[in-house]
């Protein structure tokens, strides 16, 4: 069984220059869309997002070092994302069956 994220489920909420109720949804075909206009793409397969470089927050020098000593800066949006997984069966139904040959492999001339 493989997992992907199910087109059409995706939501993000929180990313900065987006209304405060908006959120932004993909829209199937892996494209992320606004409102009004295309943000961004994502791929369902390995889940990797990819925005609009306008929608990303602009951190300083120490804003970057505090995140990695894990101190939130109270200017960091919370930005959530909300999806759906589903499962795909990648085996194949059955296993064709082999031919039964009546003979020996070493006999020629057949």
């Amino acid at each position: 069984m493989r997992r992907y994220i199910t087109p059409g489920s995706v939501r993000i909420y929180g990313v900065p220059g987006i209304a405060d109720e908006s959120c932004l949804r993909d829209n199937g075909c892996g494209q992320i869309c606004s409102e009004t206009k295309r943000v961004g793409s994502i791929n369902y397969w390995t889940g990797e997002v990819v925005l609009d470089q306008k929608l990303l927050p602009k951190f300083n020098f120490w804003d970057g070092l505090m995140s990695l000593f894990g101190q939130k800066h109270p200017t960091m949006p919370e930005i959530t994302c909300e999806y759906e997984v589903s499962l795909l069966d990648v085996r194949t139904a059955k296993q064709a069956p082999r031919p039964y040959v009546i003979g020996y492999p070493f006999v020629t001339g057949r």
